[in-house]
């Protein structure tokens, strides 16, 4: 009989916690209903972000699409659920600056999990609050005009040894067909190491550099087990913190700490100053300003932001100007005039004076960006100006760069790549903000255009670029990366002039 009742009371026991389990999970996604806000219907358990995993991170593509579900419905801000966490998708330029720039103080957290086993992830880009304030006010100076001046020498450098690489390659082999995504990764690997660290990676020639293996590991060897990680630091942060799951690759922390550390060792020894990234985090180091971590932490960032996303972003131009072959005649004569001005002399100055250039970048960046939704989380509760709809403290709010910046409503013919549409600076209410907008935007932004274009330069200046045979056109999105990639790999062709 007791042994009965003690099976009656387990069986009570567990339906009781099934109940309860139910009926917070109830709770957890009638957060939007609750509060009148139009949302899409979640899934247990991932809620709406189920396309995530086990298929990839893509959440460009994935914010894409809750931002064509909520335009058809004419909602301005709708309701979706990461798991049981509400998350609000904002449709509208006007309501998305009220959140990047008018009302940040409010949403000073991009969401970024930070973990203490992978004190790389604690960096600028991560911070929140107090800390992301003291940062910035410790990093501004760091990309200022003059600071990219003194870096450019070194960028230049770089880039012609890409140029002789490619020189080269077309003199061995006229009809190659070359992975241009690869030689601007070669290119940014040089810059960003010679820039941070003080190396002279020379990727072209190294093609197992450290540095360029470790481009690879951290964004083409992205294994199951990796997102496995990735998932649990998303969906479950306190668990993943309490457990030391790390989102960052095996082996990533060690190498930029032991790379920070020989190259301190080497100035130290040498007593060799540098006008670089690194000279600057040094200098802030022996203030008291920073931590030896930290300056790990902002080495690695720099690296990350600086890599990939200026690798792609080359990769993008370059393609949209073999497209359209009268394009790429007039930047290319935009380049010569410029130089012809300045007897052949590139300098951050006659960069920045090739008008057309920049207008091709720009609407590179516009078709293309290279991190295709922005997130902020709400850091007090907010009332968005003009609505009824409120959120509390810890709500992400995602804006759908991507989708915003090829929308036909804010946007003519918006998959039509044409840089005239930044002849003359854009109407100010356009959703254009691919280094993000506000306080919280890239700080190295100036220097992502100043690689990016002098790699350009470089390779116009001696070729006219074509697409292989072998490349499919039109290229489509990746569904399984984090910053913005193509399904199959762009192979282009390149003819001396």
């Amino acid at each position: 009989m007791v042994e009965m009742e003690a099976v009656v009371i387990g069986v009570i026991n567990i339906l009781t916690g099934i109940v309860l389990a139910v009926l917070y999970v109830q709770h957890c996604y009638s957060y939007w209903k609750r509060r009148n806000v139009p949302y899409l219907t979640p899934k247990f358990p991932l809620g709406n972000h189920h396309t995530l995993f086990p298929k990839g991170i893509s959440i460009g593509n994935v914010s894409r699409e809750f931002y064509n579900e909520f335009k058809k419905k004419g909602v301005k801000l709708g309701g979706i659920y990461m798991g049981l966490q509400p998350q609000l998708v904002v449709t509208d330029p006007l309501l998305a600056k009220n959140v990047l720039i008018t009302d940040y103080q409010h949403f000073d957290d991009r969401g970024i999990y930070k973990t203490k086993s992978a004190p790389i992830t604690v960096n600028i880009f991560a911070q929140a609050g107090s800390e992301w304030k003291n940062a910035r006010s410790k990093f501004t100076p760091t990309f200022t005009v003059a600071k990219m001046k003194s870096m450019f020498d070194t960028v230049r450098k770089c880039s012609e040894i890409m140029e002789q690489h490619l020189l080269e390659t077309v003199d061995e082999d006229s009809n190659k067909d070359i992975e241009m995504l690869e030689v601007m990764a070669c290119f940014t690997t040089d810059v960003i190491g010679a820039v941070i660290f003080g190396i002279d990676c020379n990727s072209f020639k190294h093609h197992d550099a450290e540095f360029r293996k470790m481009g690879r590991h951290l964004f083409e060897e992205f294994h199951y087990i990796d997102g496995l990680k990735l998932f649990l630091t998303i969906y479950l942060p306190t668990v993943s913190d309490f457990f030391g799951v790390s989102n960052i690759q095996t082996g990533v922390t060690d190498f930029f700490t032991n790379s920070v550390k020989e190259a301190v060792e080497y100035r130290e020894k040498t007593g060799m100053k540098r006008p670089d990234f690194l000279q600057t985090l040094l200098d802030m180091k022996a203030e008291g300003k920073l931590t030896f971590d930290e300056v790990v932490g902002q080495a690695f960032l720099f690296f990350a932001a600086g890599f990939e996303t200026s690798s792609n972003a080359g990769t993008m131009c370059l393609y949209e100007l073999a497209l359209q072959q009268d394009l790429q005649d007039k930047v290319r004569a935009n380049i010569h005039s410029i130089l012809n001005k300045y007897d052949g002399e590139v300098t951050y100055d006659t960069l920045n004076e090739m008008k057309y250039l920049n207008q091709v970048f720009e609407e590179t960046l516009r078709l293309w960006p290279p991190v295709s939704t922005l997130t902020r989380v709400c850091s007090k509760d907010y009332t968005f100006p003009g609505t009824e709809v409120s959120i509390e403290k810890g709500v992400m709010v995602l804006v759908p760069l991507l989708a915003m910046q090829r929308d036909p409503d804010y946007w003519h013919d918006p998959l039509k790549f044409d840089p005239d549409r930044f002849e003359d600076e854009i109407d100010k209410n356009l959703p254009y903000w691919p280094f993000g907008e506000g306080p919280r935007n890239c700080l190295g932004t100036k220097f992502g255009y100043m690689q990016v274009k002098m790699g350009i330069v470089q390779i116009l200046k001696n070729f006219k670029v074509t697409l292989s045979p072998k490349t499919k056109v039109p290229v489509q999105l990746h569904p399984e990366t984090f910053v913005l990639h193509t399904t199959e790999t762009i192979f282009f062709r390149l003819e001396k002039i």
